[in-house]
């Protein structure tokens, strides 16, 4: 069907489609039908504004001006952000990133870059995170340019002046030490960090980037690929992946980690948080190699793990690959199809056992599959979640840990992991395995869940709040299958966690 619109300076219906098309050729901008009254909007004004009233006049001119497609680029453009958004991410550059990459560049600053930057408070952010920890130097140091292809948006971040709103997540102290009062509720950016910032109006999916993005050692594209389809996003992620020099790093939103897995960058985990890295080809694949196919024990705290780039799809729609045996003077064979049927026989055997709560021989009959195919991971995952219902804890610890080790985007061994630090009572270790829960599915309402429990009970309770309304709203849609745990029986069914967490949400609504 053709979408069309109603047109503010005739009768007749506006044809949307060709800009549309036009839109997400030139800059990756997709309207599906909850957004199209915004488009139509936009060509109303900018029509209005440039004295055309025909689609086709229009179209033309947009094609042939350059000025005038940022014009409505402008209108169309969502600029919602704020100092010091998704801190952790900030963190992790300055405590992690940045140390170990300034040691190798030979004398040179380490480039950061801020992709899709809109009003500049990400860039900025970086810069007062930098001034924080290395103080004057950072000038020195570090080089910072924001890009976005809002025109007014980038007009506004080298003005630097920002109200209230943009500083609510920066504390007092910060907002009075790089910023000056300019006028009611308006504040400027101090020259301390106003100077270290360069900005430019670049189009990411443009045919030339200017030479302040090239070669950039970190680059956060955080909170920007969500508007656009997938083809876009690839397209995108791509083009910053190859600016990249050897190890450089790219960081994108929390939501956005696994859209971005594609192949063409190392996914690396480190402090519960998720990142890509840029490595040499042969490291890379020796690292996919051995995510694939090394157990490996538990990883001591701060040691990043390199993650091959596979699908984050559930542990169910995940085949693993099939062994091969090996016979002296012969190639590699693989598995032969028989073996396999066989195997996943004895996993249905598994299954009904565990169903029937004959768990026992269900791991008997589990322990004989692993000996026939040791990459069979349902089979491991089953055994862990077993294990858990049994409350054989640090049993089933061991089997979490090397699933990890073999698959490191399991999320289900991410959620046994939570539950088993929750039943011997290390909070803070469960909660930051249900944070890596939620960074490999933002869906998942049982990371949400136990988040929130975790946070009601040490009284935080914006936090709790925040994760009850998260886990609630999943479960409201519909989507009661989306918990993580494939085999593990839940305490209570998906009707009862709602119950509880309206219950909950009506506590913390009565102590405001």
């Amino acid at each position: 069907m053709m979408a069309t619109a109603r047109c503010s300076y005739s009768d007749e219906p506006l044809d949307l489609a060709p800009f549309k098309e036009l839109l997400l050729a030139t800059c990756g901008f997709f309207f599906e039908k909850g957004r199209e009254q915004t488009l139509c909007d936009a060509l109303n004004r900018r029509m209005s504004a440039s004295g055309v009233n025909d689609a086709d006049a229009y179209q033309s001119l947009l094609r042939s001006d350059s000025k005038e497609l940022l014009r409505l680029v402008e209108l169309l453009t969502v600029n919602e952000t704020y100092f010091l958004r998704e801190p952790d991410h900030l963190n992790l550059m300055v405590d992690k990133l940045l140390p170990s990459m300034m040691g190798g560049k030979s004398g040179r600053p380490v480039r950061i870059l801020s992709a899709g930057c809109s009003t500049g408070e990400e860039p900025y952010s970086i810069a007062i995170m930098l001034r924080e920890r290395y103080g004057a130097d950072c000038e020195r140091l570090f080089t910072i340019t924001g890009v976005d292809i809002d025109t007014n948006a980038v007009a506004i971040a080298r003005q630097g002046v920002y109200g209230k709103g943009s500083f609510r997540g920066m504390e007092p102290s910060l907002l009075e030490r790089y910023f000056k009062p300019c006028g009611p509720g308006k504040y400027r950016v101090g020259e301390n960090i106003g100077r270290q910032v360069r900005f430019e109006v670049v189009n990411l999916l443009g045919a030339n980037y200017p030479q302040e993005m090239l070669l950039p050692d970190i680059i956060f594209y955080r909170n920007v690929s969500i508007y656009f389809p997938q083809q876009i996003q690839r397209e995108i992620f791509g083009r910053l992946a190859g600016l990249l020099g050897d190890g450089g790093c790219l960081i994108v939103g929390a939501t956005e980690t696994l859209h971005h897995d594609i192949g063409i960058l190392s996914l690396v985990e480190q402090d519960s948080l998720f990142f890509y890295r840029k490595a040499p080809t042969p490291v890379f694949e020796e690292r996919r190699t051995l995510s694939r196919h090394t157990v490996i024990a538990e990883r001591p705290s701060g040691v990043s793990r390199q993650v091959a780039a596979i699908s984050p799809a559930r542990s169910e729609n995940r085949q693993s690959p099939l062994p091969a045996h090996r016979v002296p003077g012969r190639p590699l064979q693989p598995l032969q199809p028989a073996v396999r049927q066989d195997v996943r026989a004895l996993f249905d055997q598994a299954i009904e056992l565990a169903h029937n709560k004959q768990y026992e021989k269900s791991l008997e009959v589990l322990d004989e599959i692993v000996r026939q195919d040791a990459t069979f991971e349902k089979a491991h995952c089953l055994k862990g979640s077993l294990l858990l219902s049994m409350s054989r804890f640090d049993e089933a610890q061991v089997v979490s840990n090397e699933v990890l080790g073999r698959d490191p985007l399991c999320l289900q061994a991410y959620l046994m992991l939570g539950i088993i630090a929750r039943q011997k009572g290390d909070e803070e270790n469960a909660a930051k395995r249900f944070r890596e829960a939620l960074y490999l599915n933002a869906s998942c309402w049982l990371a949400h869940y136990y988040s929130a429990e975790i946070s009601y009970g040490q009284r935080d309770e914006k936090r709790a709040r925040s994760a009850y309304e998260a886990a609630l709203r999943t479960l409201e849609k519909g989507s009661l299958k989306e918990h993580g745990q494939d085999f593990f029986p839940l305490s209570f069914n998906a009707e009862q966690f709602i119950v509880i967490c309206r219950h909950k949400l009506s506590l913390l609504a009565a102590k405001k």
